[in-house]
């Protein structure tokens, strides 16, 4: 039985402080990077071809400068420094304020088409906190607070009684995380991948009492996303098209697991690299999207264009200082929200500066996450 794709980094904050300083309110020095190999606290595996990822050092990738757009000729060298270093194939888009300041896209797919700004590619844990925005979303209307507890959403669950939505939101719950290779059989609907997920979470004992400390767990947000439907009454992507991806205009923007059946909006990319097996990766790893996409999203959430600028504020405060994560965000020592993802061959990253209305989206289908975020770091660095 295949097992779930790589849905996440677990922490990545030691990574990106080799390429930045902490001057430029970069990431964190302070807490500690776990592997983000498959362990008894995490999901990553990885079920596709592990040769598309290639390291800086092996590749012959030449950057095409007619690809690089910048504002001013010293972005545009150290952009092209950049991707040189790190072999980069795939999309980089910032943009401040909104408005694309610089871009670039180079690749091919598993098809073989060629990458381009407008091509869709799977986020991972970069999901995530679409998935938070949505919780803040109906608690605002008044349909839930972070502070229930999970027992009023999963009464059969033992421990629902000493977990509170933000325990999730913020990984301070104790649940132990998903593995599915040992859940029977996730080859079937959404809604029985979805009834097997929580048994076998709700079987298992807790790792620590509830906000005793942070571990980063993919199982947080299964929940999280599955809340949302009970909530709302609608599937989770429904939900989320209907109150971010159409207000929005991100019209590139969708679920892996509608690939199968609609592919239009991401010609290209093949659900086989991909598990989209229902229920799986939702709330924690399943949106793809583009970075013009990822720009109109970051950039409406921290002007409060689709939850509140106190709800943000909920979202990006830093709740875990050794580990510095929100809901659905690690913030970094300025206080700017970023978050990275992997699932499959495909990494992501993206990164506000709330400071200076400057945003950053990278996705790749040739490095590994660590190479991924690192890049992004001194991406950021250069052109803020």
């Amino acid at each position: 039985m295949e097992k779930i794709c790589a849905l996440l980094l677990s922490s990545l904050t030691l990574i990106s402080t080799a390429a930045c300083s902490a001057g430029n309110s970069n990431v964190s020095s302070s807490s500690t990077a776990p592997n983000i190999t498959e362990s008894s606290q995490s999901t990553v595996s990885d079920t596709s071809d592990s040769s598309k990822t290639t390291s800086s050092d092996s590749s012959e990738t030449t950057v095409d400068d007619s690809k690089i757009t910048a504002d001013d000729e010293n972005a545009k060298k150290a952009m092209k420094e950049i991707i040189n270093d790190f072999a980069f194939e795939g999309v980089i888009y910032a943009a401040k304020n909104g408005k694309p300041v610089a871009s670039y896209a180079k690749g091919t797919l598993e098809n073989g088409e060629e990458i381009t700004l407008n091509t869709p590619m799977p986020l991972g844990s970069v999901s995530k906190q679409f998935c938070a925005a949505a919780i803040l979303l109906l608690q605002e209307r008044g349909k839930l607070s972070i502070n229930d507890t999970l027992d009023k959403y999963f009464p059969e669950y033992k421990d629902g009684k000493k977990i509170t939505l933000k325990n999730l939101l913020s990984m301070r719950s104790g649940i132990t995380d998903i593995l599915t290779d040992q859940i029977a059989d996730v080859n079937k609907t959404d809604e029985e991948n979805t009834a097997s997920i929580k048994k076998w979470v709700f079987e298992n004992d807790l790792r620590f009492e509830p906000d005793e400390m942070f571990e980063y767990a993919n199982a947080n947000y299964t929940l999280l996303g599955n809340i949302v439907e009970q909530v709302s009454g609608k599937k989770y992507i429904d939900f989320l098209r209907e109150n971010f991806f159409e207000p929005l205009g991100m019209e590139h923007t969708g679920s892996i697991g509608e690939l199968p059946s609609s592919p239009k909006w991401a010609n290209g990319i093949s659900y086989k690299k991909v598990d989209t097996q229902p229920g799986l990766t939702k709330g924690a790893g399943d949106l793809i999207s583009t970075g013009a996409d990822m720009t109109l999203w970051m950039e409406a959430l921290y002007n409060g264009k689709t939850i509140s600028k106190e709800s943000y504020k909920q979202m990006t405060s830093n709740y875990s200082p050794q580990e510095n994560y929100g809901f659905g965000f690690y913030i970094d020592t300025g206080g700017n929200p970023w978050h990275g993802g992997l699932i499959g061959i495909y990494s992501a990253y993206d990164y506000i500066n709330q400071d200076n209305g400057f945003t950053l989206f990278v996705s790749c289908n040739n490095l590994d996450p660590f190479k991924t975020v690192t890049m992004a770091s001194r991406l950021h660095t250069e052109l803020t």
